[in-house]
């Protein structure tokens, strides 16, 4: 073998064996544009109702598993998240939430989950993001919630790129960079009487 040929070979080598450590430090679920963070196949995956909210009577989430086999967008599975909403208050919500493993968002430009509001369900309620992010663990949601229609699957979707109008805080690269937390919360006006499930699906950060 001529030198510049082995050369080539040995840079060729390198160059896979980088390519393959991207792919394993990357989520199971990653493609071109797109990492879909959490399709709960197995488990929540860390998803929980926080203790301050199991203390507000105004947070109605009770319980978070995962879901029977269902159509979901994502697999087979989906979170399920048990709630009780009462139409004898004037705002109530049910909140999930979870610390980030991936910090670093500031490649993507979109952050969306899937949800879905069974076909029994009242209408009227609707669903927001939220993150959490800095040193300061600030707290940012989307400035308005999207409306959830029973018996479909809803697509939450957000800007996240640098100044965002989705959001009450206006998101820039250094809060892209470090987000410790996120949020789905499922909100109601308080004149919709609903005890059922809520699932949620495909969270996901993506370029389009």
């Amino acid at each position: 073998m001529k030198k510049k040929d082995s050369k080539k070979t040995i840079i060729a080598f390198f160059a896979v064996a980088a390519l393959l450590c991207c792919a394993a430090a990357l989520p199971a679920r990653a493609t071109a544009g797109e990492i879909v963070l959490f399709d709960f196949e197995k488990d929540p995956e860390g998803w929980e109702i926080p203790d301050w909210a199991l203390e507000k009577p105004d947070h109605v989430a009770q319980r978070i598993a995962i879901s029977k086999p269902i159509a979901a967008p994502s697999g087979t599975h989906a979170l399920e998240v048990g709630a009780i909403f009462s139409d004898e208050a004037i705002w109530q919500g049910a909140y999930v939430e979870r610390v980030t493993d991936i910090t670093d968002w500031s490649q993507f430009r979109y952050l969306s989950a899937d949800i879905y509001l069974p076909k029994a369900a009242p209408r009227g309620l609707r669903a927001r993001l939220i993150l959490t992010v800095g040193d300061g663990w600030n707290w940012a949601e989307m400035n308005k919630t999207i409306p959830l229609n029973p018996g479909e699957w809803t697509i939450v979707k957000a800007d996240i790129s640098p100044g965002s109008r989705n959001w009450r805080k206006f998101l820039d690269d250094g809060f892209r960079a470090d987000v410790r937390k996120m949020g789905v919360r499922i909100e109601s006006n308080g004149k919709i009487a609903y005890q059922g499930p809520v699932y949620i699906d495909n969270i996901k950060l993506s370029e389009e």
